[in-house]
């Protein structure tokens, strides 16, 4: 993301370029008239040697918003062979339904495993990136095989991240169609992707034969599947990141709060920002507002927020000071020591940070703040949160960035998981096991205690029997 005058928008060979009507250069109102753009967006493609230019252009903001849900439409854009399209307020371009239906296939065409001993086809099992996997999921492997093994010895193993999960021997009755059914570990989280290997173990009965006819075989079937039951995503780490802004593969309700001027490091910066959650956004029905100065109470409690900048030029930061991992010093001119880091002074101000609060507004949501003392180095820390490889590299809650490339990671939550904390009933039901033992010890005290009172009540009667014969017999006297 840049502006038409620098240097990157004039080299670069692909454009994307955006703008209401009044706000664009004269050479690209030249290539749209005013009348075109009057009662709708326009969306024209422009080739000029080697450029390639996108021009999205309207009036007003909301057409130009609307322009920009179409082209977040990958369906619509593969679709769109004009070089011209026009984008009214009656053009539909939400994106069709995305979300996770619980079954994926593993293979579309079937798998031909071939050799002797042991074989293996792998698969790979990607859940959207918001979400994990679920007790309950299981893994459904339909096959067949050859007629000629050595069935004493030959079995199918399936394995997941490469643990083996289930298996079973192979027999000839079941060659023509056979089928092994597992369930992935209850109580493990495999993260939103894993790796399924299903592997044969096919024994010959003679292992001098060489013929080329008798070599085994086994065939995965197409309608072999995964069914993955899936639960949200929530911890507040780094390691989950960008999944906590993520939600049915769309943005999750994000609000941005940003310098109210960008300079070219604060366009760099977002850019990064938004380089990484994008590439996970594949529907455009979601939610996404800037602001320039501090939002409304009623959307920090109801959004997760990204912040970016310096304390001086984003006062919202300023603001969150003392929430803060790693925070300024009185002046806001550097970051000071923690129990994590000590900090010298005049290194504080060279340093960039990327910190994932849990929202002080909704301990369900998430904030990023992505702050540094001085523009440059806020740029320099985003670009630890911009591309999958360099965020993987982090399972904490905070990256420190300094200007040798040096960059860190620490943890500082006790308690990753956003989820609220559980109600009574909850936690009754979580504990049912120990309140029935407790119950049962109860229960057990209050039948002892009544035997022992009975016990002395009745040795008591005895006692006072036994006195009162006494007496008795000394008055006879």
């Amino acid at each position: 993301m840049t502006t038409f005058d620098t240097s990157k928008a004039k080299k670069a060979d692909y454009q994307i370029v955006m703008a209401t009507y009044q706000h664009l250069p004269k050479k690209y109102q030249a290539a749209v008239s005013r009348q075109d753009v009057a009662k709708h967006a326009v969306l024209k493609t422009i080739y000029d040697g080697n450029k390639h230019v996108l021009l999205v252009t309207a009036t007003t903001g909301k057409d130009l918003e609307k322009a920009a849900r179409f082209i977040a439409n990958a369906e619509l854009m593969k679709e769109t062979s004009a070089d011209t399209k026009n984008v009214s307020a009656a053009t539909q371009t939400f994106t069709s339904d995305l979300q996770y239906q619980g079954s994926r296939k593993l293979t579309s065409t079937g798998d031909q495993i071939t050799g002797p001993k042991h074989q293996e086809s792998t698969y790979f099992v990607n859940l959207p990136t918001d979400r994990t996997n679920a007790d309950g999921s299981k893994i459904r492997v339909h096959f067949r095989y050859a007629k000629n093994l050595d069935f004493t010895r030959s079995l199918a193993t399936v394995y997941v991240n490469g643990k083996p999960i289930g298996s079973k021997k192979l027999t000839a009755a079941n060659a023509d169609n056979d089928q092994l059914t597992v369930n992935l570990p209850t109580g493990q989280s495999l993260g939103n992707s894993f790796v399924i290997r299903v592997a044969f173990d096919l024994e010959m009965k003679d292992q001098s034969d060489s013929d080329n006819a008798q070599t085994p075989w086994a065939f995965v079937e197409p309608d072999s599947r995964a069914y993955i039951k899936s639960k949200p995503v929530t911890d507040i780490l780094f390691s989950n990141y960008p999944s906590l802004f993520i939600k049915n593969q769309s943005f999750n309700n994000l609000a941005i709060v940003r310098p109210k001027t960008l300079s070219a490091s604060d366009f760099t910066t977002m850019t990064n920002i938004f380089n990484l959650i994008g590439n996970f956004a594949q529907s455009n029905t979601g939610s996404i507002q800037f602001y320039t100065k501090t939002p409304p109470k009623s959307v920090l409690r109801e959004h997760h927020v990204i912040a970016f900048g310096t304390p001086a030029n984003n006062k919202f930061i300023k603001s969150l000071n003392n929430k803060l991992y790693f925070q300024y010093n009185k002046r806001f001119t550097g970051f000071l020591s923690n129990e994590k880091l000590s900090i010298e002074s005049a290194y504080g101000k060279t340093v960039g940070t990327n910190q994932l609060l849990r929202s002080p507004w909704n301990k369900r949501l998430g904030v990023l703040v992505v702050t540094a003392a001085h523009s440059r180095d806020v740029a320099m820390a985003s670009t630890q949160i911009n591309f999958q490889r360099n965020i993987q590299q982090y399972t904490g809650d905070a990256i420190l960035v300094d200007r040798d490339n040096n960059h860190y990671n620490y943890r500082f939550k006790k308690q990753k998981n956003a989820e609220a904390k559980p109600t009574v009933t909850q936690t009754i039901h979580k504990n049912s096991a120990l309140a029935i033992y407790l119950g049962l010890a109860f229960l057990m005290i209050v039948v002892i205690a009544y035997a022992l009172f009975l016990m002395f009540r009745k040795n008591g009667q005895r006692i006072g029997k036994g006195g009162r014969s006494h007496e008795k017999q000394s008055s006879d006297k």
